[in-house]
């Protein structure tokens, strides 16, 4: 209910504001809006069966009222009309990020709020821009150190530097901070050129190890990714995209504690068909490894993933037509791979 008391007043002040054609008081912008819709049909590859298939549809919006040059916030929703946990908890419509902002100057901006901590290129990434239907497994392994989380950022921005240093509470995503210890999360990216990025990630987390509180037990996660794009001709342009994390686990002891690595590899082309209709055509192949952390000996449980999928721009750069396959492969014998097939269709606006 609160969601429909929420969501109300914000259509009714959309339709006032697109009906006069603007919305801004006291210096303030308050009509600038982004999003992206998606719907999909999906077929889900299963050994020895008729595999299942269905439509998926996911909607995100943004509102980014801006108070002036130094001011200005992002409040952001995801609706997934299929997604339930229980009859307690709806995930249908949930909060994305809800953050304040505070620009000094050209160098330093303050941030606060519910936001994406800084580390894993594979997560941090817009939606709105990947080139294919998921995300690359390793996503998984970020844990208690990345997605969402409530805190404070400090973004530093030095021309080809560029430094983000969070501090949040380390509950995680949409979750209630419950004990006195914060998560501190660290990102340097560096471009040397206008087409090369290389950057490096560090994450610290800390728990009660138990009930009693007299005890913390910490870990640390790592992660690593370069993005080099590069022009071949007028029309076409290759990138690649390569990410290795490594995540530690929070224990009393880990000497006989090995991490969780992934990795991710992608390769993408880029087409400029400048045409009315077809506007540009995108293949890319992404190849994804994820190994979880264990004790002992490895249990040689590693997962991986082979995906290809074909972007095309239809009628607008911001209107693009999706197909893919996605191959799951596993490293313990009791599993079997399976390939999953998608046709979408993704509008951003």
């Amino acid at each position: 209910m609160s969601k429909v008391v929420f969501l109300v007043p914000a259509l009714v002040m959309a339709t006032m504001a697109l009906a006069s054609g603007e919305f801004s008081t006291g210096g303030s912008e308050l009509l600038k809006f982004k999003g992206y819709l998606v719907s999909t049909f999906n077929t889900y590859g299963e050994t020895d069966a008729n595999p299942n298939n269905g439509f998926s549809i996911a909607a995100s919006i943004e509102w980014l009222p801006v108070l002036n040059h130094w001011l200005d916030a992002k409040i952001a929703f995801k609706s997934l009309p299929t997604r339930y946990t229980g009859a307690i908890e709806d995930l249908s419509l949930t909060t994305e990020d809800i953050v304040l902002n505070m620009h000094f100057n050209e160098v330093a901006t303050l941030s606060m709020g519910h936001f994406k901590r800084p580390i894993c290129y594979n997560y941090t990434r817009s939606s709105s821009s990947m080139y294919f239907r998921d995300r690359a497994i390793l996503t998984g392994l970020t844990g208690d150190f990345g997605k969402r989380d409530i805190g404070a950022d400090l973004g530093l921005n030095f021309g080809f530097t560029s430094i983000d240093i969070a501090y949040t509470n380390g509950a995680g995503d949409n979750q209630p901070e419950d004990d006195s210890h914060k998560s501190f999360t660290a990102r340097a990216v560096f471009e040397p050129m206008d087409n090369i990025q290389v950057a490096g990630a560090f994450g610290h987390y800390s728990e009660d190890a138990d009930s009693t509180g007299t005890t913390t037990v910490a870990a640390n996660a790592m992660d690593f990714y370069t993005v080099i794009k590069q022009p071949v001709s007028e029309n076409v342009e290759l990138s690649f995209t390569g990410e290795y994390m490594v995540v530690g686990e929070p224990m009393e002891d880990s000497s006989d504690w090995t991490n969780a690595t992934g990795y991710a590899a992608t390769l993408m082309a880029d087409f400029d068909l400048n045409g009315s209709m077809f506007q540009a055509v995108r293949p890319a192949i992404r190849y994804e490894n994820s190994s979880p952390g264990f004790v002992g000996d490895d249990p040689e449980n590693d997962e991986g993933a082979f995906d290809f999928a074909l972007n095309l721009d239809v009628y607008s750069r911001n209107n693009t037509i999706q197909a893919g396959i996605r191959n799951h492969t596993f490293q313990s014998t009791g599993e079997d791979s399976y390939t999953d097939m998608y046709f979408g269709w993704r509008m951003k606006f």
